[in-house]
């Protein structure tokens, strides 16, 4: 859950423990998981503060930028600490721009040859040197699973058949959608690619900056893991269909394994449909529960 710290709370802390210009400080649009602020310390320094019930985001976008850095224009983390009892802070250096869901349709196509330059070299990502499929332990830069099939049926294991029909339930969805989307899965699983690369895992509408439309960052590490490309460029068309180009124009650009698209984007869908219904529930978003009652029946092909 997000946490609600107020802003006076959030002022107090930046003045005395970072000293910030207070008259810098400005609120900035928040994440699903986290509360932020931009800030200029008296030295004129400029970053952002986020604030989280969860390290382990935090440690991912640490992890992120000493492994992958400017290479991927990942903000450098500065520091990781305690806020309060329960919850935890994170500050990074400020990547100016604004995020690229904040893109009219007419400005994106200037934009996007920067943004596919950007995904393609996370998914060019050099990562011969770690093994496994799936989500990355940031202690030993390693995945656990053998194959990427195996990894994300594990995904939909954790994620639970019952427990997602009781989440749709939850949101007034029929649950047989549930049956649906995973009928969907299974059969385009033996489509996923094994070529393994780095997958950032979020490439969402506000996980990407851009000033005067070149990209400036890619943050929110947080689900990055080793599998197929797809799952990022499918999640994309998933919100926002054709807002990014063509995948499998995309993929010819850039030599990146382009069969089976469409099975690849059936799969992700399935998996995407049912990890949105779950987090719907859970942090009770009635902003995404609408939208998932309006088009998520047309994400089943």
């Amino acid at each position: 859950m997000k946490t609600e710290y107020t802003q006076n709370d959030v002022r107090q802390f930046l003045e005395t423990t970072e000293k910030a210009n207070p008259r810098s400080i400005k609120q900035l649009k928040e994440g699903h998981n986290s509360q932020a602020l931009s800030f200029e310390t008296i030295e004129g320094e400029k970053l952002i503060l986020r604030i989280s019930a969860k390290e382990d985001d935090f440690l991912a976008d640490k992890y992120a930028f000493e492994h992958f850095g400017e290479e991927l224009l990942v903000p450098r983390v500065v520091e990781i600490g305690h806020f309060g009892k329960d919850s935890y802070y994170c500050i990074t250096e400020l990547a100016e721009g604004k995020i690229s869901n904040a893109l009219t349709q007419e400005e994106m196509p200037d934009a996007l040859p920067s943004i596919h330059d950007a995904f393609a070299k996370i998914f060019e990502m050099d990562v011969s040197g770690t093994a496994g499929y799936g989500h990355i332990d940031l202690k030993t830069s390693n995945a656990v699973h053998t194959t990427w099939k195996v990894a994300l049926t594990a995904d939909l294991e954790d994620l639970g058949v019952e427990a997602l029909k009781e989440n749709a339930r939850n949101i007034d969805l029929d649950p047989v959608l549930i049956d649906k989307f995973v009928v969907q899965f299974n059969d385009n699983l033996p489509y996923a690619s094994e070529i393994r690369r780095l997958v950032h895992g979020d490439l969402g509408f506000d996980n990407l900056l851009l000033n005067n439309n070149e990209v400036t960052a890619v943050i929110d590490w947080a689900r990055m893991e080793y599998g197929d490309w797809m799952l990022d460029f499918a999640k994309l068309d998933f919100w926002w269909p054709d807002r990014f180009g063509d995948s499998k124009e995309f993929a010819e650009k850039y030599g990146l394994d382009g069969d089976n698209i469409h099975e690849r984007i059936a799969l992700y869908w399935a998996l995407t449909a049912l990890d949105t219904i779950r987090f719907a529930d859970k942090s009770k978003n009635e902003k995404i529960a609408g939208w998932l009652h309006e088009h998520v029946s047309k994400k089943l092909v």
